[in-house]
């Protein structure tokens, strides 16, 4: 089974619904740019205008640059749906994951304010990664960083929603690296008289 989900139909099924939240990406990206475009005047916005921006760059230019980028790469990758996903698009959307840890810490912590929209650009990257972490299931590397992730996110409960998305994003990431660089199911070694 897992040859055939790995390889075949599936894996195609995978590559076109990742063009395809690529898409929605883009969308919701550009329809959170309209909306804080339009609310710039907001009493709220001006009252937390330091934690709108990095370093001058306004944060929902990242969602403009982001999942178009990640539309490109992943229509790219897989010749427009035609072959399976890169299990490397797991680590650049991790970055991506990354960012939304941030990114909740302004909405939950700092703010304490967040809308529909963010979170569904949170969850779009999510599913994105969600959708090559399928398709490379049977992975050690895959396998490490499902692990990692519900390992943090249960122990992030203990925190709050913040701590919930947090720890699950540092856990997956350890996990990923962990059986990255120590794999469980590694070859075994060679004897001096196979070489």
């Amino acid at each position: 089974m897992d040859v055939w989900v790995g390889g075949g139909a599936v894996a195609t099924i995978l590559s076109k619904a990742f063009i395809i939240v690529s898409v929605v990406g883009v969308v919701l990206a550009f329809y959170h740019a309209s909306l804080e475009h339009a609310f710039t005047t907001n009493i709220f916005t001006v009252q937390y205008a330091p934690y709108a921006s990095f370093y001058g760059i306004p944060y929902w230019l990242f969602g403009v640059v982001w999942f178009p980028f990640m539309f490109l790469v992943g229509a790219w990758s897989t010749n427009l749906g035609r072959a399976g996903l890169k299990p490397g698009l797991v680590i650049l959307l991790t970055v991506g994951n990354l960012f939304t840890a941030y990114f909740w810490y302004l909405d939950i912590v700092v703010v304490k304010a967040f809308t529909a929209v963010y979170v569904a650009l949170y969850a779009t990257n999510y599913l994105l990664t969600t959708l090559v972490v399928i398709q490379h299931r049977s992975s050690d590397v895959m396998q490490g960083y499902v692990y990692g992730t519900v390992t943090g996110a249960v122990v992030g409960l203990l925190f709050g929603p913040y701590g919930v998305a947090v720890c699950g994003i540092g856990g997956g990431i350890f996990g990923l690296a962990r059986n990255f660089v120590v794999p469980k199911k590694a070859p075994p070694p060679q004897s001096q008289s196979q070489v």
